[in-house]
């Protein structure tokens, strides 16, 4: 059969597959050599993603214990178990922990029965955990939650700041293009409290104090003002700062002060 063109849906990377269906449930999956994003490379995960078509290993009936049980007796021992404890402890005894892998029809179902029916707000996900903060980022700066870059870019640059990331880890496809690019001749600075693999790897690693990275960013925008390194045309041109944003930045944000701040 022919192979079908996808993207692996693991770390939000993009890679591109080619998926080669070998039966009803089961496929060979290979890299896509033409797409941007992987350039045919696959890290672990992408590779294996042949194996989560089947059924090995999955739960297909409701269970109770160890015994297999019909829906009717399933939901009714949840729903019991949910309204003894209610109205034991109170409707905030009860929390959701959703997974970042639903649809948007699906978390609209799972608040509707946390807050509407249960009534609580105990409810959340890895998928606010983990990128509600960059989202409302993305769209306050640049109008919608996208990258405001291209991998392209990994290639020519002469130096790559990661901020809060173990790429090696988390990104591995983009982490081998960030290190074919040092290997170049480029720099790579890590700003984490953590010591990771990424870290461990990079030309610099400013292990800030949790909580400092506002202050450091501060400091550093301060430094560029100072130096005379800001292009203030371009950012005419491109971004709209408050009155007096660059007043506000320099109160207090001198290197040796935000050095101290972030405990570098």
């Amino acid at each position: 059969m022919a192979a079908v063109r996808t993207t692996c849906a693991y770390c939000g990377v993009g890679c591109g597959t080619l998926a080669t269906p070998t039966g009803e449930r089961s496929a060979t999956i290979k890299g896509d050599p033409d797409h941007p994003a992987n350039s045919g490379k696959l890290c672990s995960k992408g590779t294996h993603l042949g194996e989560t078509i089947g059924l090995e290993g999955r739960l297909l009936t409701p269970m109770i214990g160890h015994r297999r049980a019909s829906w009717d007796k399933a939901l009714d021992l949840v729903a019991k178990r949910f309204r003894d404890t209610i109205a034991q402890h109170g409707p905030d005894s009860v929390a959701f922990y959703v997974s970042g892998q639903l649809l948007t029809e699906d978390y609209y179902v799972a608040n509707k029965l946390m807050k509407g029916f249960i009534g609580s707000a105990n409810i959340d996900t890895n998928s606010r955990l983990c990128m509600a903060s960059a989202v409302a980022g993305h769209m306050r700066a640049f109008g919608e939650d996208i990258v405001p870059a291209s991998y392209d870019d990994l290639d020519v640059a002469d130096l790559i700041v990661l901020v809060g990331s173990n790429t090696a880890w988390c990104h591995p496809i983009v982490y081998q293009r960030i290190r074919a690019r040092c290997d170049a001749g480029a720099k790579l600075v890590v700003i984490d409290p953590r010591r990771t693999e990424t870290a461990d790897e990079a030309d610099l690693h400013l292990a800030i104090r949790p909580g400092t990275d506002v202050a450091l960013m501060n400091g550093l925008l301060a430094w560029c003002r100072d130096a005379g390194v800001v292009d203030y045309d371009y950012l005419a041109a491109h971004v709209a700062t408050p009155d007096a944003f660059w007043d506000q930045v320099g109160e207090g944000n001198d290197l040796w002060s935000v050095a101290r701040i972030c405990d570098v």
